[in-house]
């Protein structure tokens, strides 16, 4: 097989699709290479243009700008704690739920069934989301941010899927012998959806670590901000004059807001980006869940 000639027309296609490849990666990845440029040049001198890869005039002074403001620490507390408590609650809920309504002989399955499918395909809108927060005592509280988003009715139904693709032996043979619902639960189907779970973790930590939406809607109170309404009263020019108050020129390098704005976005985003690498493997097998039928 290994002194196979390959054709002329494969040699082609290969070389056409490694090309298109490339350059399609190098189209997805450039934006995060200029903004990261920017956040280490310095202010005064990007504004002149032609920084395009890598710092022209490096500096650190974006960054000890950012950091030496309170509510960047504050806000960072604010995300860190609802994606890991968000992240948490909604694997656990979610699991449960999945686990509850795969049983045939579970009271009111249809109802509870129809609960997860109706809200995939209406959604409710703002007003009536706000009032129940509202009724609920979340309006300018952090659990805002973790207890409406504990259920969701795509990661149920994901989860479901790997429940029900498990062989029914596994859960006969453990109840011949004894063993409870919780008990089969925890020991027989959790060791056997760890993708499934890892998928739902990883979309319920993107989705907790990038909204910002609640933070804007939900709370009048800037310490209640998590990261990315910081961000976006940031980028929306709202919010600089705490930032630029140290705008003054530190060693002779100078910073600017748009400098500012790109040191933010980078200290946004690189968590993602060093979590994701690791999850990949996970979420491509939890995603494929139920795509193959044998």
């Amino acid at each position: 097989m290994g002194n196979v000639k390959r054709s002329a027309g494969e040699r082609i296609f290969d070389a056409v699709n490694l090309t298109f490849l490339t350059l399609f990666a190098f189209i997805c990845l450039y934006p995060f290479i200029y903004i990261l440029a920017l956040s280490f040049n310095d202010g005064v001198d990007a504004m002149k243009g032609g920084v395009y890869f890598l710092p022209r005039q490096f500096t650190l002074d974006n960054y000890q700008t950012i950091f030496k403001d309170k509510r960047l620490l504050n806000s960072l507390g604010v995300t860190v704690f609802r994606t890991v408590a968000g992240t948490v609650l909604g694997v656990i809920c979610n699991t449960l739920y999945a686990y509850a309504i795969s049983k045939p002989d579970l009271p009111y399955r249809k109802v509870l069934n129809w609960l997860i499918v109706i809200p995939m395909y209406f959604g409710s809108s703002l007003i009536p989301y706000y009032i129940i927060c509202q009724h609920l005592h979340l309006i300018n509280n952090i659990w805002v941010y973790v207890i409406p988003w504990a259920v969701t009715p795509f990661h149920i139904m994901l989860l479901r899927i790997a429940v029900k693709e498990l062989p029914p032996s596994l859960e006969e043979s453990a109840e011949l012998d004894g063993a409870s619902y919780p008990v089969i639960f925890i020991q027989i189907i959790l060791p056997l959806i760890v993708p499934a779970i890892a998928t739902v973790a990883l979309l319920s930590g993107l989705f907790h670590w990038n909204d910002w939406f609640d933070g804007t809607v939900m709370t009048n109170k800037s310490t209640l901000w998590p990261l990315q309404t910081l961000l976006l009263n940031i980028i929306q020019g709202a919010d600089m004059s705490s930032f630029m108050k140290t705008g003054h020129t530190l060693r002779k390098v100078s910073i600017t807001t748009e400098s500012v704005k790109m040191a933010m976005l980078v200290f946004t985003v690189l968590p993602i980006f060093m979590i994701y690498p690791f999850a990949q493997k996970y979420f491509i097998r939890g995603m494929m869940v139920g795509s193959v039928k044998e």
